[in-house]
């Protein structure tokens, strides 16, 4: 088998594709492509297929990673051209490499993660005023957040850990939120928690909702 990495963009509809669905988004991408697209055995097949960490249904991706296993070699250049032009719309093929043949498993490899929210204001912030709140929200010995278990009970879970940084911005009657947080196999932060237990405390005027972003994944250091 011949291991390729794609790298795209989820944008605007397709930021509402959930992560379940994507594997099926992206094979008929690949059927249309026409691309040999590998398969697994047994009654009920799928695309040899695997994407980095989950984006929550609504939030767009500037930079997002899949692997995809071809049952033959073809061109890098050829892949991409082909598949670009059979991504649907929102769906945006940045770019195609092959990946390393003893390279682990993409949700294995990622680490941290780069987010961005943006929304209008309700009322004059300054951006004194912003860095200050973030200041103070970050000084918390904990940053306590309410989770569910898979039994649907409720757990309190402390995500300051894997905060590693946090910003933000005014422009006019525009807020913008930056975030570094904890993502892969252990300790994960999810941003709209984190927002959440941010706008309880600050009290940010907002005029509607936040407008999410995953602006790039950190892989793990060799």
């Amino acid at each position: 088998m011949f291991r390729y990495r794609v790298i795209y963009a989820k944008e605007g509809p397709a930021r509402y594709i959930s992560h379940l669905d994507l594997l099926r988004v992206f094979d008929r991408a690949a059927r249309r492509a026409g691309l040999p697209v590998a398969y697994t055995q047994g009654f009920n097949p799928h695309p040899k297929m695997s994407f980095a960490a989950p984006l929550s249904v609504g939030t767009e991706g500037e930079a997002e990673f899949a692997d995809m296993e071809l049952t033959r070699d073809i061109p890098v250049a050829d892949m991409e051209s082909a598949l670009a032009g059979s991504m649907p719309q929102g769906l945006r093929l940045i770019g195609v490499s092959k990946a390393p043949e003893a390279a682990p498993a993409l949700m294995a490899m990622v680490d941290r993660a780069t987010y961005s929210a943006r929304a209008r204001l309700a009322s004059p912030l300054q951006n004194e005023e912003l860095a200050k709140a973030i200041e103070v929200f970050l000084a918390r010995p904990q940053i306590i957040v309410e989770r569910r278990g898979k039994a649907g009970e409720k757990k309190l879970y402390d995500i300051k850990p894997g905060i590693f940084a946090m910003s933000g911005s005014v422009n006019n009657d525009i807020i913008v939120i930056k975030a570094d947080i904890k993502t892969g196999s252990s300790g994960n932060v999810r941003f709209e928690e984190l927002l959440a237990a941010f706008l309880e405390e600050s009290l940010l005027p907002l005029q509607g909702r936040f407008v999410l972003a995953r602006t790039g994944l950190l892989f793990k250091r060799s």
